[in-house]
């Protein structure tokens, strides 16, 4: 009597046990939640445009812009002997803009439960500027009103960092997928590399500082908050794909007197590993 009741007891415990972990999600068929996931980054920057203003050349931006180059004794006689008749600036750019720059980095995060999840997010990118500005050549066989005008190429470019820190909230979420929205906070530093304009195809560099000074580029740091909305599918095991736009409002800051807030936007692209 007392072996069956034993045997019944052991019976109504292993029940007990299983009604447990069925009741908290762990079985045989159940897939846990990694904790740990990183991997990279590829994608397109959309760069506000508010300090491209700093590549024109104006003389509001530096002493050392295209009229300066122009007016500099070693290169008058090269620039005398191109133009051939009087010439002075026209226009510069009026519409300054960075071009998409190609956005490459890691990001590394940890899941908090299912539906949450913490994350890193390091990116570099080169910034690309590509305008022109205008000559008025005064030449006297000119039969028409007015010079003649020819646009000449200005290049800038500049090396931009990124870090976001932030939190991924999911809004679906199973075995193989997962929607989410994520908010973050945002960091940057950027550095002027390269400001030149093209004159018969040589380079005349546009300075920023004094000539005493010409190893020290604008550049400084920033910050911002941002937002996002992605999806990760699952491909293989562990192993994700994740794409990814995010929008941030952040102040990007040149030098002290060209520091601005604006909208940058990106497109992003991860394969990621978890574990």
């Amino acid at each position: 009597m007392k072996i069956k009741l034993l045997y019944i007891l052991l019976i109504y415990c292993n029940f007990l046990f299983a009604q447990k972990n069925n009741d908290s999600g762990i079985g045989d068929n159940e897939v846990k939640t990694p904790l740990f996931f990183g991997g990279i980054n590829i994608g397109g920057l959309f760069p506000n445009n508010k300090t491209a203003l700093i590549y024109t050349g104006a003389n509001s931006i530096t002493p050392y812009g295209i009229d300066y180059i122009l007016n500099t004794p070693q290169y008058k006689t090269t620039f005398d002997t191109y133009f051939k008749f009087p010439y002075s600036v026209a226009e510069l750019p009026q519409d300054p803009s960075y071009k998409a720059a190609l956005n490459i980095g890691i990001h590394a995060g940890i899941n908090v439960g299912k539906m949450a999840a913490i994350f890193v997010d390091v990116n570099t990118s080169q910034l690309k500027y590509e305008q022109v500005f205008s000559m008025e050549i005064n030449d006297p066989n000119n039969q028409s009103p007015g010079g003649i005008f020819e646009q000449l190429p200005i290049i800038g470019e500049e090396k931009r960092f990124n870090l976001n820190l932030g939190t991924q909230l999911s809004l679906y979420n199973d075995s193989e997928s997962n929607l989410y929205w994520s908010v973050f906070g945002n960091f940057n530093a950027v550095k002027l590399q390269k400001n030149y304009i093209l004159i018969n195809n040589i380079q005349y560099n546009i300075l920023h500082t004094s000539n005493l000074q010409t190893n020290s580029q604008p550049g400084g740091i920033g910050y911002g908050v941002g937002s996002g909305i992605g999806f990760k599918y699952q491909i293989v095991q562990n192993i994700f794909i994740d794409f990814t736009y995010n929008l941030y409002y952040s102040k990007i800051n040149m030098n002290e007197n060209l520091q601005s807030f604006g909208i940058q936007n990106e497109l992003i692209f991860r394969l990621l590993w978890s574990k």
